[in-house]
C-alpha cells in the first residue's frame, strides 16, 4: 500500500510538472513563437482556441491589453479541481476579452476550469447574443462535470447573463462551482444565474462578495421574467452571500411574474445571508423585489440580509404554478426598509399556487420591517396574497409603517400563525386587513383572528417598538457578521427590549448562533422582538441558573436572576411530554427593579412518582408580557422502564434522559428508518438521572429515527421525529 502511495504522489507531481503556462500578447506571434514565455506570446484568441490543453495548464493574457473575439472550450479540453486550466492575466491590470456579438468565453461539455483576473465586453445588450461566462453541458446519463472558480472578473454587455451556469440533459450538471469578487453589470437578461432540467441538477454553488447592478431585463421577452440580479435554478447545496445587487430589471416585460435582486428556486439547501439589494425595479406590474426563495425550494434560509428601496417585496416567499413541493424555509434576522415602492408588495410577502401542497414548513421571526408610503401603490409590512394554500408561523417581528400603512394584509386565512409580533403604526392609524376586514386595533384583531394567542395568554404589541433611528439608512459594515445600521438597535428603553418569545424552549426551533448585528444568541434564555438581539445585561430579566432537583419525595427547583426591571414575578409551569404546560404556582419578584443576584425556589409537593415532569419559569412583567426559562427534565421516584428523549419532534438537537444504577458505560445508535448509522457514540452514565445531548443539525435530513441505548445488560429502543 505505502509503494502504491508513493507511485500516486509521484504521478501527480509528474502531471503538474508537465503543465504549461501560455502567453497572449498583441505583440505576439501566433506563428513563430512557442507561447510559452513572456518573449515568445501568441497573439490572438483564435491561437488559443485552436490549442487543446491539458489539466493544470494556463493561459495567460497581458494586462492592461485588449483582445478580439470570443473563447472556445470543448469537450477535448478539461483540467480537474487540484489542477485546473487557468483563464487568467499577466503583467500590470486585468485583459480585457472584447467578444462584440458572441460570449466572452463559451466551454460545452467541460469543467476543471479557473478563470480570474480579466475583463470580459460584449457589445451590448442589444447589439449582444449571448452571455459573457458561459458554461453550458448537455451530456447525456446523468453525467457530472466537477470544478468551476470564477473570480474577480468583470462582466458587461451581453443580451444574456453576465454569467451562466447551464445544463439541459436530465440529472445532469456540474459540481463545485463558485463565483467570488467579481462585478457583473449592465447585461440583458440577468447578472448572474444558474439552471438544469433536473430539479437539483447542479451541486455545491458559492457566490459569494460580487456586485451585480444595472441589468436591464429584455422588452422582447414577453413569456419570462428578465433582468434578475442574481438567481440560482436547481442546486443541491447553495450559497449566496456577501453580494450587493440593485438597480436591476426596469425593462422587464413579463406580465405574469418579473425579476428580483437575489434570489433562488428548485433549490435544497439554499442559503441567502449577508447580502444588500436595493433599488431594483421592474418593467410590468409584477416583482422587482429584493429577496426571494421561490418555487421548489427546501430547507433553506434568507437571514442577515439588508433589503430596501425595492419596487417588490423585501423578501418573498413564493409558491408558483406546478412547482415542485416547497418546505422547510425559514427567514430570519433580515432588514426590509422602504420596499414595495411600486404595485402594493409587502415588505415580507407570502403568494403560493397551491402546486403540490402550497408553502409548507415556512418559518418566519425576528425581522425588522419599516415602512413609508410610496409614490405608486400601498405597500404593506406583511402581505399574504390570495393563492393556494400557505403554512407559515411569524413571530418575534417588528412591524413599523408610517402614514396609515397596513401592518398586516392577509387575504389566504388557513395555515398562519402571528404570535409575539410588535404593530406599530403611531398613536391611532394602526391597520389590519384580515380577508377583507379592516381592525384599527391590536385587540380588536386578536379578538376576531384567534392569532396573537398562546393558550389562554395574549400575545403581541401596540407599541412604539423604540428603533435608533429608523428610516434613515446605513451601509452593511464588516462582511464577516457585522452591520453598522444602527438606526434598526432598540433603545436601552424600548420595550420590545427582552420580550421576545424563546422559540427554542416554547417551539423546539433552532433560533441560529447570532443575530443581525453579529450578538450572540449562545445558551440566551431571554430574547427581544426584531433583528436586534441586546446582549442579556441591557434586559429587563436576566436569568442566571436553574435546576430542578428531588429531596425526600418533591421536587424542588432553583434559580436566579443577574438583574430585573419592572418584574412582577415567576409562574412555574409543568408538562409531562415536554410540550403542553399548565401553571402549577406563582412565585413573586423579591424586588422589581434589582441590579443585584436574587435568589428564587419552589416546591412541586404533587410530582409524579413515576415517569418524567419538565418545568419551565415564565417569567411576567408589570405590564403583563412574559419570557420563558430553559426547560429542566426530572424523573419520578421510581425508575421508568427505560430512556426517554425530549423535545419530541426536535429540530437539530435532542436530550435522552437515562437513570442508571450504576457509573457504567452506555453505547448510543441513531439510525434512520433505512437503517443507516447517522450518530455513534460512547458516553460514561452516572449512578442516578442522566441528561445526554444528541446534536443532529437542522441542516440534517428530517424524517423518523431510531435510538437505541444499550447499557445495564439490556438494549432499549426508542422513536424520534426530527422535523
Amino acid at each position: 500500500m505505502k509503494q502504491f502511495i508513493m507511485m500516486l504522489i509521484m504521478v501527480l507531481e509528474a502531471c503538474s510538472a508537465l503543465a504549461v503556462t501560455y502567453y497572449i500578447s498583441p505583440h505576439g506571434d501566433d506563428a513563430g513563437n512557442t507561447g510559452t514565455s513572456r518573449t515568445q506570446p501568441w497573439a490572438t484568441i483564435g491561437k488559443v482556441n485552436a490549442t487543446v490543453f491539458n489539466p493544470g495548464d494556463s493561459v495567460l493574457f497581458e494586462g492592461g491589453s485588449t483582445f478580439e473575439g470570443s473563447l472556445y472550450f470543448g469537450s477535448a479540453v478539461r483540467g480537474t479541481a487540484a489542477n485546473p486550466v487557468v483563464i487568467s492575466s499577466y503583467g500590470t491590470g486585468k485583459a480585457t476579452i472584447r467578444s462584440g456579438s458572441q460570449a466572452g468565453i463559451h466551454v460545452y461539455n467541460s469543467a476543471g476550469f479557473k478563470l480570474e483576473n480579466l475583463v470580459f465586453q460584449g457589445a451590448g445588450r442589444t447589439d449582444n447574443s449571448s452571455s459573457g461566462i458561459d458554461f453550458y453541458m448537455d451530456q447525456p446519463g446523468n453525467a457530472r462535470l466537477d470544478y468551476i472558480a470564477i473570480n474577480n472578473v468583470e462582466v458587461s454587455g451581453y443580451r444574456l447573463s453576465g454569467i451562466a451556469i447551464r445544463s439541459w440533459s436530465g440529472a445532469s450538471g456540474f459540481d463545485n462551482v463558485s463565483i467570488t469578487h467579481s462585478r457583473v453589470h449592465d447585461n440583458g437578461d440577468s447578472g448572474i444565474s444558474s439552471y438544469a432540467e433536473a430539479t437539483l441538477g447542479h451541486r455545491n454553488v458559492y457566490v459569494g462578495h460580487n456586485k451585480v447592478y444595472n441589468n436591464s431585463g429584455l422588452p422582447e421577452k414577453t413569456e419570462l421574467h428578465s433582468g434578475n440580479g442574481i438567481v440560482l435554478g436547481g442546486v443541491d447545496g447553495a450559497v449566496i452571500e456577501y453580494c450587493e445587487a440593485y438597480n436591476n430589471g426596469w425593462l422587464n416585460a413579463w406580465t405574469t411574474g418579473g425579476p428580483v435582486g437575489i434570489w433562488g428556486y428548485h433549490c435544497n439547501n439554499l442559503v441567502i445571508q449577508y447580502n444588500e439589494s436595493h433599488h431594483n425595479r421592474t418593467g410590468t406590474t409584477k416583482d422587482g423585489g429584493g429577496f426571494d426563495i421561490d418555487g421548489g425550494c427546501t430547507n433553506s434560509i434568507m437571514q442577515y440580509n439588508y433589503s430596501h428601496d425595492n419596487e417588490g417585496a423585501g423578501f418573498l416567499v413564493a409558491q408558483y404554478a406546478y412547482a415542485p413541493p416547497m418546505k422547510g424555509i425559514v427567514v430570519r434576522y433580515n432588514i426590509s426598509e422602504n420596499d414595495g415602492r411600486k404595485n402594493g408588495y409587502g415588505a415580507i410577502h407570502l403568494w403560493s399556487s397551491g402546486a403540490n401542497g402550497g408553502i409548507q414548513d415556512l418559518e418566519i421571526y425576528n425581522n425588522t420591517v419599516y415602512l413609508s408610503p410610496a409614490g405608486s401603490g400601498e405597500p404593506k409590512a406583511i402581505y399574504v396574497q390570495e393563492g393556494g394554500a400557505t403554512a407559515a408561523n411569524i413571530r418575534n417581528n417588528i412591524f413599523q409603517t408610517t402614514g396609515g400603512l397596513e401592518v398586516v394584509n392577509v387575504q389566504q386565512l388557513p395555515g398562519l400563525r402571528f404570535e409575539g409580533n410588535s404593530y406599530w403604526s403611531g398613536e391611532g392609524s394602526l391597520h389590519f386587513n384580515w380577508a377583507g376586514t379592516t381592525y384599527t386595533s391590536l385587540a380588536d384583531w386578536r379578538a376576531a383572528s384567534g392569532q396573537e394567542q398562546l393558550g389562554d395568554s395574549s400575545l403581541g404589541y401596540s407599541i412604539a417598538p423604540g428603533l435608533q433611528d429608523p428610516g434613515k439608512g446605513g451601509t452593511l459594515g464588516d462582511p464577516y457578521k457585522r452591520h453598522t445600521l444602527t438606526g434598526y438597535e432598540l433603545k436601552e428603553d424600548s420595550g420590545l427590549a427582552g420580550k421576545g418569545l424563546n422559540l427554542a424552549t416554547s417551539f423546539q426551533l433552532s433560533v441560529g448562533s447570532f443575530d443581525f448585528f453579529g450578538n450572540s444568541l449562545e445558551d440566551r434564555l431571554i430574547f427581544s422582538v426584531g433583528a436586534h438581539q441586546p446582549e442579556p445585561s441591557t434586559l429587563p430579566v436576566t436569568f442566571g441558573a436553574f435546576r430542578a432537583y428531588r429531596k425526600e419525595g418533591v421536587v424542588v427547583l432553583d434559580w436566579e436572576t443577574a438583574s430585573e426591571q419592572n418584574n412582577l414575578g415567576f409562574e412555574v409551569e409543568v408538562s409531562d411530554d415536554g410540550r403542553d404546560f399548565r401553571p402549577i404556582g406563582f412565585v413573586a419578584s423579591k424586588s422589581t427593579n434589582s441590579q443585584s443576584r436574587q435568589f428564587y425556589s419552589f416546591t412541586d409537593v404533587k410530582s409524579a412518582v413515576t415517569g418524567f415532569r419538565y418545568y419551565r419559569i415564565r417569567q411576567v412583567d408589570l405590564d403583563g408580557t412574559f419570557s420563558f426559562s430553559l426547560i429542566r427534565a426530572i424523573q419520578g421516584l421510581e425508575a421508568p422502564a427505560g430512556p426517554a428523549v425530549s423535545p419530541n419532534p426536535f429540530s437539530d438537537a435532542f436530550v435522552l434522559e437515562v437513570h442508571a444504577l450504576q457509573e457504567e458505560e452506555v453505547e448510543l445508535t441513531v439510525q434512520d428508518m433505512l437503517g443507516r448509522v447517522v450518530i455513534r457514540k460512547v458516553e460514561t452514565l452516572q449512578k442516578g438521572q442522566n441528561q445526554l445531548r444528541l446534536f443532529y443539525g437542522e441542516e440534517q435530513a428530517k424524517g423518523l429515527f431510531i435510538v437505541s441505548a444499550v447499557y445495564g445488560g439490556n438494549t432499549h429502543q426508542l422513536k424520534v421525529l426530527k422535523h
